[in-house]
């Protein structure tokens, strides 16, 4: 018995992501109008008063809105229809520009740290009251910007972005501390080490979502979910005697697929589709998996899970086996 089926509300789903998208879409674009803005002063301010810190953050910027740009593409790509070639959509345009753009960052973060590190060696005076002026300005906006996408976490480029915009808003609050302290103090290798933190604060929080965005692009199972215990799970089910060939995976963040192989004592449709809607049920409520594809099989072989049929056209070959392939003898309850 060979039954395919999905779950009928998956559709929902995809909509419920795709309002999702929509917003992340239309927070993500004003995002890349006010962090120009910022660039703009930060780097004009940054030469004028040759201040580290602000240069820093202003390149950091120039590699925001490069990440950003290429977030905003994702999320409009993956707002685009699925289609015959193309059957999962374009979701996975998300993760790949998330990925791509988080890669960027973390060798922005890098060049960052760089120059800070130089500017330690050989600190430079450096006008205190306009770094203060021109960071307060930035972490307004910053602020604003990590409000509004606070509420976008589903999204991994919203949350990308958020990321983003939360690092500057913290990077830009203690180059506000190291613009007092210098000002009072004249210790101007402070505006180097405050350039070297928002290094790190980039390098961490960019690697951590390319190293997110990685594990779904080559198919990780997510992280909350672990096969053994899915296995485990389903072979406590009724009538399910064995389970192989299983595959859990996710398109998106929030959008984890299942599809395995079933040896089950039944031999009626009807109680095959029992035992699906059972299945589907059980991953949803307890794994939050919503796409479940289930093949069922009766006297299976217990390598490689070919039917009695397939025995002496298919399974003798099997490299698997070693041409032991044995028949799994089910007997009804």
């Amino acid at each position: 018995m060979h039954t395919h089926n999905h779950q009928g509300h998956h559709h929902h789903h995809h909509h419920g992501h795709s309002q999702a998208s929509v917003n992340s879409e239309r927070l993500i674009r004003y995002g890349m109008v006010l962090t120009f803005v910022v660039f703009l002063i930060k780097i004009i301010g940054g030469y004028w008063t040759g201040s580290l810190a602000l240069l820093s953050d202003g390149w950091h910027l120039a590699g925001d809105l490069l990440t950003l740009a290429l977030s905003w593409w994702g999320v409009k790509q993956s707002l685009k229809p699925a289609n015959r070639k193309q059957s999962f959509g374009m979701f996975r345009a998300e993760i790949l520009s998330a990925f791509t753009a988080n890669l960027i960052l973390v060798a922005v973060g890098g060049y960052i740290l760089i120059e800070a590190m130089r500017g330690f060696a050989h600190p430079a005076v450096v006008s205190s009251t306009w770094i203060f002026w021109l960071t307060l300005a930035g972490l307004v906006i910053y602020t604003a910007l990590t409000y509004m996408l606070s509420k976008e976490k589903d999204n991994m480029n919203a949350r990308s972005a958020w990321m983003h915009f939360l690092g500057d808003a913290l990077s830009s609050l203690a180059i506000l501390v190291g613009a007092v302290i210098i000002h009072f103090t004249s210790w101007y290798w402070v505006d180097a080490v405050l350039g070297g933190l928002v290094g790190v604060v980039i390098i961490v929080g960019a690697g951590k979502m390319a190293w997110e965005g990685a594990h779904i692009l080559l198919e990780f199972a997510p992280s909350h979910v672990e096969p053994d215990q899915v296995e485990q799970v389903l072979l406590k089910l009724q009538h399910v005697s064995a389970v192989t060939d299983l595959h859990i995976w996710s398109l998106t963040p929030t959008q984890h697929f299942m599809s395995c192989h079933l040896a089950v004592d039944v031999t009626t449709i009807g109680d095959g589709e029992t035992i699906i809607r059972l299945v589907q049920q059980t991953l949803l409520d307890q794994f939050n998996v919503h796409h479940v594809t289930i093949q069922l099989e009766t006297s299976s072989c217990s390598t490689c899970f070919h039917n009695e049929v397939d025995l002496e056209s298919h399974c003798v070959e099997c490299p698997q086996t070693d041409n032991t392939c044995q028949i799994i003898n089910i007997q009804p309850n």
